[in-house]
């Protein structure tokens, strides 16, 4: 799956390219954000955008946080209109989504972009219909990510690279050995997982 800029959605649209389409905390000083809403808006019942996001908050970035909620709210709405699951950008700001998440009682599911925080929290996520992605933090020799991942139901995890420098074979040896499991039975739970909450 692909994401792409919302201004550039119309160009990027090809035959059996599933995509997400999100405008990202990162990029919210760079472009106006009524027009990237607008185009988000335009483009999220497209059948070939499967989810919402990247969009999230960031607390390691200038943009001020109250801002960075504006935007991701506008998002949340956007794939309520449309029933699609919101793909999440969490840094340093899991306690303020997980309020968002409860406080207004979301129906589509969120997927945790590259998850790195505690068993409690990721507990918690899950609890209130969430899934969880973990990438290349399960390689590290503190184990810190993968003491959480073990403790973890598979039915609520994915595996990803995010163009780092790992491959997807080394992610999913790693991650069927801390689950104890073959990569086979991995890679089928995965795959039900996606479409589960992407549909296809």
């Amino acid at each position: 799956m692909q994401n792409i800029f919302a201004q550039e959605l119309t160009d990027h649209f090809k035959p059996e390219v599933f995509c997400s389409i999100g405008f990202h905390p990162w990029h919210i000083e760079q472009f106006p954000a009524e027009k990237m809403m607008d185009a988000l808006q335009t483009h999220a019942g497209n059948k070939l955008v499967l989810a919402i996001g990247e969009c999230g908050l960031d607390k390691n970035i200038q943009t001020v946080l109250s801002v960075q909620e504006k935007v991701f709210l506008a998002q949340l709405e956007i794939a309520e209109s449309v029933g699609k699951p919101v793909i999440i950008h969490c840094v340093r700001a899991y306690t303020e989504i997980i309020k968002l998440r409860k406080s207004l009682k979301w129906t589509v599911p969120w997927l945790f972009h590259w998850f790195n925080s505690s068993y409690d929290v990721a507990t918690d996520l899950i609890e209130s219909g969430c899934y969880l992605s973990f990438g290349r933090s399960l390689l590290k020799p503190d184990g810190k990510n993968a003491g959480v991942f073990a403790r973890l139901p598979v039915d609520r995890l994915f595996l990803e690279t995010d163009d780092a420098n790992v491959s997807v074979e080394e992610l999913y040896q790693k991650a069927a050995q801390i689950k104890e499991i073959s990569q086979d039975e991995l890679r089928r739970s995965i795959r039900m997982n996606f479409t589960r909450l992407f549909g296809v």
